[in-house]
């Protein structure tokens, strides 16, 4: 079922309860699905619902070279300009995990890990979780984030600027930390608020158990 729309100057189209999300400039209302996300090009298309990729590229996550994540503001700014290859509100869940340019609104899950632009709600994987910007809560053994509003949980956390909590197996790492952090090994270049840990650094002192700064 496809109805006509108008948006922005540009005609969509919407389908429902089911489609692929491969076809671009779309709306989705139901289920979309698919393969994998990753597209050299943007693809605008809206899942409200659930999307379903059955592969996913996640696979590949752990043999990146370095960290997708961005580490200034002004490289934040520039792939914040680019268009989303896809908007997700409700469920994205993959076999792997998927690798896109994307937001999503609610909850996104793969195998093996992901990597989003924002999430807002909880991403999950058992591997890795990628995300540039990331409210809410997101778990894997390994996270990284640039701007990370909520909980990470996981065996190592990274954030560059990190508001919330941290809890960690072995460590965390925040160039900016407000809030609380918990593991083996905490270190921030900028706390405001409390290490709790075998061994912690901040840009005041450097204490075993716990340690704090709150200017």
């Amino acid at each position: 079922m496809t109805i006509c729309s108008y948006g922005q100057g540009e005609k969509r189209k919407n389908y429902f309860p089911i489609w692929t999300f491969h076809k671009d400039s779309i709306n989705i209302h139901g289920i979309s699905i698919g393969l994998w996300s990753f597209n050299s090009e943007p693809r605008l298309t809206n899942t409200n619902g659930i999307k379903l990729e059955l592969i996913g590229i996640g696979i590949g996550i752990p043999l990146i070279p370095r960290s997708p994540i961005v580490e200034t503001d002004s490289a934040f700014i520039k792939l914040k300009q680019e268009p989303l290859s896809e908007r997700i509100n409700g469920l994205n869940l993959s076999a792997s995990g998927s690798a896109c340019h994307c937001l999503t609104n609610g909850l996104t899950a793969g195998f093996i890990g992901q990597i989003h632009f924002q999430v807002n709600g909880m991403s999950t994987s058992l591997f890795m979780n990628f995300t540039q910007k990331h409210n809410g809560v997101i778990a894997a053994l390994f996270n990284d984030a640039y701007y990370m509003n909520g909980l990470q949980v996981g065996f190592s956390n990274n954030g560059y600027k990190t508001k919330g909590l941290q809890i960690g197996t072995l460590g965390n790492n925040a160039d900016e930390m407000n809030g609380v952090q918990i593991s083996l090994f905490n270190k921030s270049k900028k706390l405001k608020g409390i290490q709790i840990g075998l061994w912690n650094v901040n840009q005041k002192r450097k204490f075993p158990l716990i340690n704090w700064n709150f200017k």
